[in-house]
């Protein structure tokens, strides 16, 4: 993923550092500040032992730590977070090193800037008729959802929506009967748009119980294509599901991929 690394020079010893990052309003995971530090004009040695933390105050006082890594160069990473760029305004900040023995130390001040994008990602409309918003939807299909299965008669529905990625935990009693596992259905959604792709991945924990893993309904057979032409059959507690479209068939592929720790399996 395309990132932003400021570098920055700190001298512990000064009484102001007077430096200013501009950061983007909104960003997120992708802005870092990379600080090499000096000790009255000489390069400071930082073990990487040191505990390292971002002290950052927004325009409401509102004060907040981050923690950062120290490099094997010395160099200090710390990220610029979605927290600290919320909003437009500065960001008073500076950076605490704590030593094992209980030592702390402490940088000058500087500033982030934080400033306007032109739009921000709810607003933003695409190139849909609609004016569905494109950065929304790019969003949307990286954010991990966490997949509740529905209560139904005999047991649970799992109804994931196109282009999602989810977690699905079924390691509560309620899911269980007995020694094994209540019924577990998959239902998969029509695709709206069969022009573009359609994709759904789940990330699947299921502790096994006494009468082995659990069974998943894939619905009807027929209507579906599998992975070697096999249905699959779960004999582990973690694995991943793995949704495709077919256009040309009209139809879903469903591929499970099972983890087990090495040797497992042997």
């Amino acid at each position: 993923m395309a990132q932003c690394m400021c570098k920055m020079m700190l001298d512990v010893a000064e009484r102001d550092a007077v430096q200013t990052v501009v950061a983007r309003q909104g960003d997120s995971a992708t802005r870092f500040l990379q600080i090499s530090l000096f000790s009255c004009g000489e390069p400071m040695t930082v073990e990487e032992s040191v505990t390292v933390v971002l002290n950052a105050k927004n325009a409401a006082g509102e004060l907040r730590a981050f923690e950062g890594e120290v490099c094997a160069d010395g160099t200090l990473i710390l990220p610029l977070s979605a927290w600290m760029l919320r909003s437009v305004g500065v960001v008073q900040c500076d950076v605490s090193l704590f030593t094992v023995s209980g030592g702390k130390l402490t940088t000058p001040p500087f500033e982030v800037e934080v400033v306007a994008s032109i739009a921000d990602d709810k607003a933003l409309p695409g190139d849909s008729d609609d004016g569905a918003s494109l950065t929304a939807r790019l969003l949307a299909e990286e954010k991990v959802y966490t997949l509740d299965p529905v209560l139904r008669e005999g047991g649970y529905s799992l109804q994931p929506l196109c282009n999602r990625k989810y977690a699905l935990d079924l390691s509560r009693d309620e899911y269980a009967s007995g020694n094994g596992w209540k019924s577990i259905s998959l239902s998969l959604p029509v695709p709206e748009d069969t022009d573009s792709d359609n994709w759904i991945l789940i990330y699947c924990h299921a502790p096994l119980r006494v009468l082995g893993a659990v069974s998943i309904d894939w619905g009807e057979a027929s209507s579906l294509l599998f992975a070697d032409g096999k249905i699959p059959e779960i004999t582990v507690g973690d694995f991943d599901v793995i949704c495709t479209y077919s256009r040309a068939a009209g139809k879903w592929q469903i591929g499970t991929v099972q983890y087990e720790s090495v040797g497992e399996a042997v």
